[in-house]
């Protein structure tokens, strides 16, 4: 198979050789130039055009182009940019000679403010022009607008962008979810190189980067043959910060408070400094720092509901709540990072570069879980006397890390450029949440109180005292819980450019290489100790002092809370009354332990070309996967005890063929028409491909959970099209339909009954593929300035957009049911509407997001009692709409300063989960709201 690969990649070599980039360019010569305003900064993404020839080009980061391959004569260069009024200039071209242009534009109505670095406009501006001028699909988030809500960690800021929803924890967006699709199905690269995770899947846990470190998000809704083939859903590419011709010098503090649990505060530091040095500016250098410290807290309940059957003469099966959970998160959130960029200009259109991005985060903190036990149940709201209490007192420490570095340079010959990079990434996730357990008093008698549609109460019925600390035992610990991940990623990759003219038809064909060595591994676990002395050990002697308020506005009491570090003082001085068994916590660790290694080989060709008003791009891009992977089997005696522990190796080898279209018809120069095909893929996560397995043959037959090192990778075809104009002075207009056609979609925990391999007869639960699933949908955004207004009211536009998914999967075979599902993740109703205002010293946006319900988890299984809407059914993510505002005020004759005041989840929404409807909720918390102050500083020197 490792021959077939390199078969295959050197018949894309073959392909390139034969393409029309070989034709000679004798006597040819060049045009190079740089794009900026008024103020020299760099116009990124400005579209630059040559006549009668027709040939373009797209300014780059630093606003420089090169058009090459020029018969010598007289042309007129054109450059166009949303927002500023056309450039136009004649230039004459000699044989073999480069002529070079300085282009400043200007703002597109005088009597318009001139924009600055720094502000949100222009980053808008840019963002646009950028769309504009790319080959695919793709939306763009300059660093001006992320930073111009209270988005802390990139998945806030991600969230607010057309067909995009996330899933959140702890008050703030994780992970990325395009389009319908799960996590999973996309990708996340920085720079355009794979970022590794923190975890033991593939997505990259976004509320690990701090979002100030980074310049802008690009998500690429359709991909071409130069970017990696592993995102169905999308890919998101995090921009890191680059040196601009301009000295640049940006300072930040913030700090708020929310009126929580006594009242929880939080503190946010960043600044930035970048310049170019020498007469010539050949080298540039940039660094940004961010740290941010969030004191959370949540008030969480999380009911137990279900069926019971109460008989036929009492009403058969009824909806009952088994118990309920009372829980307070207090959080002790540290997120820092740093991202650093620097350049060295070799001579005309090329460059040798270094950039790089570290983050840290530590989501330490201290939660309490009441759980309320009830007896057996007499009716739907009563149960006898035979209830219960308990408690755990959560200590948590995880901690995650990423890093990334690249290196590279790409050098102009001619009309050839070439580009080589390596990239080095590490991931890493450390701690855990180890816990103390109390158990509490028996012999109570509970009522169902469901006068509250929303959540469920228990009230005492007899009298017993649930929140007497003397009452409360220690019964064991689960300590320590460090677990450890981690994945290392080297990337290395060369891509050659040619541009060709064939009679008065421009192109331009690109040939490249990239293999990506990633490996990961998973060690540690926890250790499960119980408490052997004589004499109890009370929670009234670990007390928490804590202040007086409200929790879960007044419904609950949840009674006095222990203090970790008390228990641990008590362990400490005590470690003989809590005896460690390694070979329990063996046989709960080695399934968790595996190591994978994965090697991706990637080549690909690609040509695109100018017709008129059509654009073309056509590619083709070959990705050979070869993992290995190293679990571990865990084997029972019948009568129970432990067997034995073997290591379990596995491999998987396979070869994608992945082409890809982009179509452009220009109606006119600002309305156009875009129509995509593409093929991708999106690999098992790599915790469920080892083969571990822990085999119990005390039941009949015999069971057996583990991982599945023959799953498939899932793929997609992809169809896109999409309408759009822009709109003056600045703004767009979108209207786009896709449908994506999945293959080999893959479900978690599924029983099946194999007919080959070692388990043979068994029940064995774990991941295996589904037959197929697609989603189709449509997207809507609209842009805007409205400056067309009269008076005052000219400082004012709009940001929106909205997206409707729908989607069908099939079940596989052993599943427990059949018929068809929306797949997970999948929300059909998706919007934002961000009203915004500048004027003078103003800058104020206020933005409106909201995700639908959708499936979290399939459990719904196949004539369930009270059927798919009832307490059996699938597991949903509640619906989200949240409410966000920001202010800035430029303080006049501070020199670049501004006030700031931010304003995060004004509505103070729901987070959480039900099962089958909403009335059946499994857990819902709030996070009450946070204001902050703060001030910035930029220097005056970037206008």
């Amino acid at each position: 198979m490792r021959r077939s690969l390199y078969s295959v990649i050197l018949l894309a070599v073959a392909l390139c050789m034969l393409s029309p980039a070989r034709m000679p360019a004798q006597d040819k010569g060049k045009i190079t130039g740089q794009a900026t305003d008024v103020n020299h900064d760099p116009l990124v993404g400005a579209h630059v055009e040559l006549q009668p020839l027709g040939q373009t080009a797209v300014a780059d980061a630093q606003g420089q182009f090169t058009i090459t391959n020029l018969p010598p004569g007289k042309y007129t260069l054109i450059i166009s940019y949303v927002g500023f009024k056309q450039f136009s200039r004649e230039v004459n071209v000699t044989p073999g000679g480069t002529e070079n242009l300085a282009a400043e534009l200007e703002i597109e109505t005088v009597s318009e403010q001139v924009i600055v670095r720094g502000e949100r406009e222009r980053g808008e501006i840019e963002a646009l022009n950028r769309e504009i001028t790319a080959d695919n699909i793709v939306q763009v988030l300059p660093g001006e607008v992320i930073t111009s809500l209270p988005n802390t960690n990139i998945a806030d800021a991600v969230g607010r962008m057309p067909s995009v929803s996330l899933e959140r924890d702890e008050g703030e967006g994780k992970y990325v979810q395009i389009r319908g699709t799960e996590p999973r199905l996309s990708n996340v690269t920085i720079d355009g190189v794979h970022l590794p995770s923190p975890e033991g899947v593939r997505n990259v846990k976004l509320d690990a980067i701090p979002a100030d470190l980074i310049d802008s998000v690009e998500i690429n809704k359709t991909l071409s043959a130069n970017q990696e083939g592993d995102a169905i859903g999308g890919s998101v590419n995090l921009v890191t910060k680059k040196p601009a011709e301009q000295p640049y010098i940006s300072l930040s503090a913030m700090g708020g408070f929310t009126p929580i649990s006594g009242g929880r505060t939080l503190d946010q530091f960043g600044g930035t400094f970048g310049r170019r040095f020498g007469t010539e500016k050949h080298f540039g250098f940039l660094m940004s720092g961010s740290y941010d410290h969030n004191n959370r807290a949540i008030n969480d309940v999380e009911p137990v509901p279900g069926v019971f059957d109460f008989g036929a003469a009492n009403g058969g099966n009824q909806a009952v709540f088994f118990g309920e959970d009372i829980r307070q998160y207090w959080y002790d959130r540290t997120r820092f990072g740093f991202a650093g960029s620097a350049d060295y200009k070799l001579g005309t259109g090329s460059v040798a570069y270094v950039h790089g991005l570290f983050s840290q985060f530590y989501d330490y903190g201290e939660n309490w879980n009441y759980t309320v036990t009830p007896g057996n149940f007499t009716t739907p709201t009563t149960t006898d006397n035979t209830g219960s209490m308990s408690m755990n007192d959560f200590h948590r420490t995880p901690q995650q890390r990423i890093f990334s570095i690249t290196v590279g340079a790409n050098h102009t010959f001619g009309p050839m450029l070439i580009t080589y990079e390596f990239s080095g990434g590490r991931a890493q996730y450390d701690g855990g949440f180890q816990f103390a357990s109390w158990s509490g008093p028996g012999g109570a008698q509970f009522g169902v109180d469901t006068s509250r549609s929303v959540v469920p109460r228990f009230p005492v019925q007899n009298g017993v005292n649930i929140n007497d600390p003397t009452q409360y035992q220690l019964s064991f610990l689960l300590y320590p819980w460090d677990d450890h991940i981690r994945e290392r990623d080297f990337t290395g990759s060369i891509t050659f450019t040619r541009q060709y003219r064939v009679h008065s038809r421009f192109g331009s064909f690109e040939m490249g290489f990239k293999v990506r060595d990633a490996d990961k591994v998973r060690t540690g676990g926890r250790s499960f100790r119980p408490y052997t002395g004589a004499a109890p050990f009370l929670m009234s002697s670990a007390i928490k002092t804590v202040p007086t308020y409200s929790f879960y506005f007044g419904l609950f009491n949840t009674g006095p809370l222990s203090d970790y570090s008390k228990i641990q003082q008590f362990v400490n001085s005590n470690l003989s009354l809590f005896p460690d068994d390694p070979v329990s916590d063996s046989i709960s660790n080695e399934p968790n332990h595996y190591g994978t290694s994965e090697r991706v080989l990637a080549g690909y060709v690609m040509n695109t070309i100018t017709l008129g008003r059509v654009r073309l791009q056509g590619g083709l891009r070959l990705e050979g996967t070869q993992g290995s992977f190293l679990g571990h089997q865990v084997i029972f005696n019948p009568d129970g005890s432990l067997n034995s522990i073997v290591p379990a190796p596995g491999e998987k080898t396979y070869v994608d063929v992945l082409p890809s279209v982009q179509f452009q018809y220009a109606f006119q120069a600002n309305t156009k028409l875009r129509l995509s095909y593409g093929r991708g893929i999106a690999r098992p996560n790599f915790s469920d491909l080892p083969p571990f397995a822990t085999v119990d043959p005390t039941s009949t037959p015999t069971s057996v959970t583990g991982g599945n090192p023959d799953l498939k990778p899932t793929h997609a075809n992809n169809y896109d099209i999409l309408v759009e104009h822009y709109l003056k002075t600045v703004g767009i207009i979108q209207a786009g339909w896709f449908y994506k056609s999945m293959t080999d979609p893959i479900y978690p925990n599924v029983i099946t009954n194999p007919t080959s391999g070692p388990f043979v007869g068994d029940r064995v639960t774990g991941p295996i593929n589904g037959p197929s699933a697609h989603i189709t949908g449509v997207e809507m955004a609209w842009e805007q300035h409205l400056k067309f207004l009269p008076g005052a009211l000219n400082g004012m536009g709009v940001a929106a957009n909205y997206s409707y998914t729908t989607s069908q999967a099939s079940f596989p075979k052993g599943f427990g049911r059949t018929g068809h599902a929306a797949l997970l993740r999948q929300a059909p109703n998706n919007w934002n509407f961000d009203a915004t205002y500048d004027k003078g010293p103003i800058s104020a946006r206020m933005g409106l997001t909201h995700n639908d319900a959708n499936i979290w988890a399939y459990q719904f299984q196949d004539n369930a009692p009270l059927g798919i809407k009832g307490p059996k059914g699938d597991q949903y993510l509640y619906p989200h709409t949240q409410v966000d505002a920001q202010v800035s005020y430029r303080i006049p004759r501070a020199h670049g300063t501004q006030a700031v005041v931010s304003l995060l989840n004004l509505n103070n929404e729901v987070f959480g989960f039900y099962f089958g409807s909403e009335k059946f909720p499994i857990q819902r918390e709030y996070y009450s709201r946070t204001v902050s102050l703060g001030l910035r500083w930029t220097n005056s020197n970037t206008k």
